[in-house]
């Protein structure tokens, strides 16, 4: 059993790196937005900012040989799919089926960092 989520971060080439997480799906928005807040610094860079937001995400878990893993496919998956995309600083969120696979063309919204970061970011008590 799991929670399959996958995330993924769209480089300047048009390619798109996977993070799956077999746990990841529960708060995986909010997840998401405190990992962009974390690559903050490095927002026009998308090597370091995916590199930064995956770190966040994994956490302790890198010491793990199950739990996470980097692709450039989806993996196993039980939920829409987020794609960040750090030059034009903004996150769409995709359906996804097994059969036709992922329509880039209608996302079910695309958002700002800003506004995503204001409507998912877990606030801390």
């Amino acid at each position: 059993m799991g929670d399959r989520a996958n995330f993924g971060f769209r480089q300047l080439d048009e390619s798109i790196i996977y993070l799956y997480g077999h746990w990841a799906g529960y708060q995986m928005m909010g997840q998401l937005a405190a990992a962009i807040e974390e690559a903050r610094p490095r927002w026009h860079d998308e090597m370091y900012a995916t590199r930064i937001a995956m770190s966040h995400m994994i956490g302790d878990d890198h010491f793990q040989t199950t739990g996470w893993g980097i692709a450039t496919h989806i993996g196993d998956n039980e939920h829409s799919i987020p794609v960040v995309n750090w030059q034009d600083q903004t996150v769409s969120l995709y359906e996804h089926t097994w059969s036709d696979g992922i329509d880039f063309t209608n996302p079910k919204f695309v958002m700002g960092f800003e506004k995503f970061l204001s409507k998912f970011s877990v606030a801390l008590v």
